[in-house]
């Protein structure tokens, strides 16, 4: 071990072993979770603390990856990470710290790469030409850019994130680094932060003895010890580093009085706002059992449609929120939220009051024991699930924790094993919660803030920052931009100084024969080899059944749409919701939809139902978007309570026009929130474009549903409007509980469930016995390619909306492409984008490298028969898309690819296609897709086979028979979405290179209103 000593192990949860080393000469503190399963993560992380916006620890995060003292050029990390069957790297600031992150397919690649990426974290170069591009820069046009900037720009006026900073510094009154933007303002990186002071800050935060390296996954001790002899060796030469102060030492300021503040932001309509309310907590480091305590008891009063806010605020005709949601913080002290989503404007005001009584009348009538028990059970199940679907950021994030504020096994013991805590606070007494209540939300002071949408917010915005861009200008003069463009310039040429080959082919890419992949076997109905224990041709529909590694039962019914009729299938994203959520015939006795919702809860880890395979958002659909979803997560001793939910829920919900009412109205005010979001705009916009009338894509966008539902609701005023509703919306179901529409998909460890459950059959043979079971029908999976719309169906090119509540742009374009995951070229097409598109690739370094946006994309979707390319938070759109074109045209131009970019390219597509199995959860969801896409369980290893064997000679022909296309004015498809003053400036940009794009000053405006 050399210089590490061991310092102890635990086993978190009683379930993952966790060992803790430290280095005696340097202070790096090791810490490694013996997780299963193909990937081996890796977290480094180190404790930050900011008392100002200048964004220090958000701007040091993208300088470490542009070299180090070792490796002095930007990207070679990512290049090297994508030769290590990673798909690069990546970090995320908190407001306590920054961690910077590494996944691999096996540990070779893992411990080749790890001391390199530690050589960049304590020995980054910080160039001054670095800087420029990637934190802040005015280009030739006098506009700000920059990644950092480029990525702020996209959040800082958006209302939740205004809300959430104005919370920050109100709960943390006085000098407190917690209230601080480390993402840096735009005003604090246009004025105030400098490469200098970035300099000063690593100095004093990034030193061996704040660092703590998580390592989750199959990897020998001995060998990390190994790979990190070469950076220990490294800070030893180093000298003496003076005296190290651990951040967050000093005392947070009480709060001593509430504060109430209305925050005002831009907005394209005034529908609807957002409330937060926080209090603070008991301490994370000596309260930890009354802080879980408080969350548990948040959870209670806000976490189903019974819960006591829940029920007082949306629940109700006449509702305040579309959703009340909480959350917690643990730093040095605590602080408990709750959000209040989508409230009607004229609702914002009266909050306060009606949150204040809710929780005195809790505190007056007492707590449901019954249903608290509920919480702490259901929370250790979720606790227990996160370990088997979630397991290395679970655990990583527990080690963060202690990193940060702990240095005791008692500490670490208590952060990593809450099921004890849990099952204590499980036997609490009443008056315990109760004390709780009283303590931390009624008598204590608390911060609510009120975000509130304005137009004229919105209008004083857009003219303040056109005025200061052409102050800017006017200072700077055409010299002085001239100057600020020969700076970029340079620096772009400085900072692109290519990568000796020699430094790239010294790290080997590694084998995929030792990866360790998830065991899996599978069943059908019709597989003439039953497992032994469970013969699943017995049950009364068509099963598909996988038998996996798990201590938990998932139960999907999967229910075909496709025969609902046009005018009704506006109905199904409704009807889902309320399946969940309404009364239910039992024994000829009608229950209370509270005690539906109360009983779902405590019999399951999960629920929920969607539209698509994949799980998906309000106001929108998964891939194959015919097919209609009802999902339970169980554990195995509730086996025979899923069986009988899936009756009673199917079959045995009562629709009634109050639970239609509540259910449309909070479907309705979350429009305003999903309005404000640009890329789910301009998604909605190439939907609305591609898809065809009858399709569930159709039907489900942002607008439609809006006036679908709002059209619904003054319906359900009068008797016959709610007889008529309901007699449509009962058809709907009848259509989609059909048993010719219906299949059944089943995962669990077979042997587990039948040692528990004997006898398997006797719940279906219970609930489903008047079913005719003598024809079962097999899943008929309708690709979503049989639902995109001719391009003579399309009636023009393509559209630019604004929205006046962005400032960044979003871009989505799409052609026609391969529609079917057998086709040879999929592969070959794959590792072409991964090519052109992977970190530190020629898009990267052009299109994010200059900031002109923060993320790019271009990815096939074989069952739309799409190809797609995206900008996410793009500054400046015009330009992205014409780097994004030149790149693609040039390389089919010329032919030319370089061999050790396509040797990553092909390493890193190999990872991001193992990744997608690298827990229980991802393999159940891959193994359901599977179905759809009618390939075998072994897809997986057989496109890293085919990835494999793809050749560099296939490269030009890919390119051009696939991405060309996607250039092509007259083969694409475009959408656009921009702030509303740069809508006639992008619709002109782009007719200059021949696309003829609509315009649409507001989203009302645009054909996602009309039917």
């Amino acid at each position: 071990m050399g210089a590490f000593d061991f310092i102890y192990s635990i086993k978190a949860n009683d379930t993952i072993p966790v060992h803790i080393y430290k280095s005696r000469d340097t202070g790096i503190t090791v810490c490694i979770a013996d997780v299963e399963g193909p990937v081996v993560n890796g977290y480094f992380c180190l404790a930050t603390e900011a008392h100002d916006d200048d964004g220090l620890p958000h701007t040091l995060e993208h300088l470490i990856f542009l070299g180090s003292e070792d490796h002095p050029y930007k990207g070679v990390l990512d290049l090297l990470a994508n030769r290590c069957l990673a798909s690069g790297t990546n970090a995320a600031t908190q407001v306590d710290c920054t961690f910077y992150t590494m996944t691999t397919a096996g540990s070779e690649g893992f411990l080749s790469l790890m001391p390199i990426y530690l050589d960049h974290i304590l020995y980054p170069i910080l160039t001054d030409a670095s800087f420029l591009t990637e934190v802040h820069h005015i280009n030739a046009e006098g506009e700000d850019a920059g990644v950092v900037y480029c990525e702020m720009q996209g959040k800082e006026n958006i209302g939740e994130y205004l809300v959430y900073v104005e919370l920050s510094r109100a709960i943390f009154p006085g000098r407190c680094g917690y209230k601080s933007i480390v993402g840096g303002a735009l005003k604090n990186l246009r004025e105030s932060t400098t490469n200098e002071k970035v300099r000063q800050y690593h100095q004093e935060f990034y030193r061996p003895e704040n660092l703590t390296i998580v390592i989750a996954g199959q990897v020998k001790h001995a060998d990390v010890f190994k790979a990190l002899q070469i950076i220990e060796k490294k800070i030893i030469s180093k000298g003496n580093r003076g005296i190290f102060k651990k951040p967050w030492q000093d005392s947070v300021p009480a709060l001593t009085q509430s504060v109430d503040l209305d925050v005002y932001y831009p907005c394209d309509d005034e529908d609807n706002g957002v409330v937060d309310v926080a209090w603070r907590g008991p301490s994370p480091i000596t309260e930890m059992y009354d802080l879980i305590g408080c969350t548990l008891l948040l959870k209670y009063l806000t976490d189903t449609s019974v819960s006591p806010v829940q029920k007082e605020f949306v629940e109700i005709d006449d509702a305040y929120a579309s959703n009340v949601g909480y959350s917690y913080c643990k730093y040095t002290v605590s602080v408990l939220y709750l959000a209040f989503e989508s409230v009607p404007k004229s609702k914002i005001l009266l909050v306060k009051d009606q949150l204040l009584k809710v929780l005195n009348d809790v505190y007056k009538k007492g707590i449901d024991m019954k249903r608290i028990r509920t919480v702490v059970h259901r929370r250790i199940l979720e606790v227990l699930s996160s370990l088997e679907n979630e397991p290395h950021d679970t655990i990583a994030h527990m080690l963060f924790g202690y990193a940060l504020y702990g240095n005791t096994k008692e500490d670490l013991d208590q952060r990593t094993n809450q099921i004890q805590v849990l099952k204590k606070l499980e036997t609490e007494p009443e008056s315990y919660w109760l004390n709780l209540l009283k303590t931390y939300f009624l008598d204590s002071p608390f911060v609510l803030i009120k975000g509130i949408p304005s137009l004229k917010k919105r209008h004083e915005l857009t003219e303040k920052e056109k005025n200061r861009v052409v102050k800017q200008i006017e200072n700077l003069g055409k010299e002085g931009l001239q100057q600020k463009e020969k700076e970029l310039q340079e620096a772009i040429a400085k900072n692109d100084i290519p990568v000796p080959d020699e430094i790239l082919s010294s790290v080997p890419i590694p084998s995929t024969h030792l990866i360790n992949f998830h065991y899996i076997k599978s069943y059908t109905t019709e597989t003439s080899k039953q497992h032994s224990r469970f013969d699943i041709s017995k049950l009364p529909f068509y099963t598909y059944l996988d038998h996996v590694n798990t201590n938990f039962v998932y139960m999907f019914v999967i229910m075909n749409t496709a025969d609902v009729k046009k005018e009704y299938k506006p109905y199904i994203p409704l009807l889902l919701e309320l399946l969940m959520e309404c009364p239910v015939m039992r024994n000829n006795q009608l229950i209370p939809y509270e005690e539906i919702v109360a009983e779902l809860e405590a019999d399951t880890i999960s629920n929920d139902t969607n539209l698509g395979v994949t799980s998906s958002s309000r106001f929108s659909c998964g891939p194959y978007s015919y097919t209609a979803l009802l999902m339970l997560h169980l554990e195995m001793e509730k086996y025979e309570k899923g069986v009988q939910w899936i009756k009673e829920l199917l079959y045995e919900t009562k629709l009634t026009p109050d639970r239609l009412k509540i259910t449309a109205t909070k479907i309705v005010n979350d429009v305003a929130q999903f309005k404000r979001q640009g890329n789910k705009v301009v998604n909605d916009l190439m939907q609305g474009l591609m898809y065809k009338k009858e399709s569930n894509q159709f039907v489900s966008s942002i607008l439609r549903q809006q006036k679908f539902l709002n059209n619904i609701l003054e319906r359900l005023n009068d008797e016959t409007g709610q007889r008529e509703i309901i007699s449509e919306i009962e058809s709907v179901r009848e259509v989609l509980t059909t048993p010719k529409n219906m299949v059944l998909y089943m995962a669990t460890n077979v042997d587990k469930l039948t040692a528990q459950v004997p006898n398997v059959y006797s719940p279906w043979n219970t609930y489903f016995s008047t079913f005719d079971t003598s024809s079962k029908t097999k899943l008929e999976a309708i690709p979503d390619s049989t639902l995109i719309n001719s391009p003579d169906e399309i009636p023009f090119k393509g559209c630019v909306t604004g929205l006046g509540c962005i400032e960044s742009s979003y871009l989505c374009q799409s052609c026609p492409c391969i529609n079917d995951y057998h086709n040879l070229d999929l592969a070959p097409l794959l590792v072409c984008i991964k090519y052109l598109t992977q970190l530190e690739g020629p898009m990267w370094r052009f299109i994010r490298g200059q900031g002109l946006s923060y993320g790019y994309y271009i990815y096939p979707r074989p069952n739309e028969g799409l190809l797609y390319l995206s900008f996410f938070k793009s500054t400046n759109i015009v330009a992205a898309y014409k780097e994004a074109k030149s790149i693609v045209e040039i390389h089919i131009f010329e032919n030319k690819w370089e061999k050790l970019l396509f040797e990553s390219a092909k390493s890193c597509l190999i990872f991001e296609i193992i990744e997608k199995e690298q827990n229980v959860g991802d393999l159940v969801q891959q193994s359901l897709l599977s179905y759809f896409k009618n390939v075998p369980h072994g897809y997986t290893q057989q496109m890293v086979q085919r990835v494999s064997e793809v050749t560099i000679e296939d490269m030009g022909r890919i390119a051009s028979q696939y991405l060309k296309p996607l250039f092509d004015p007259k083969q694409c498809k475009t959408t656009i979405v921009c702030h509303s003053s740069k809508v006639p400036e992008i619709v002109d940009a782009f007719k200059t290179l021949n696309h003829d794009l609509k315009s649409y000053n507001t989203l009302e405006e645009s054909y996602l209103n009309d039917w």
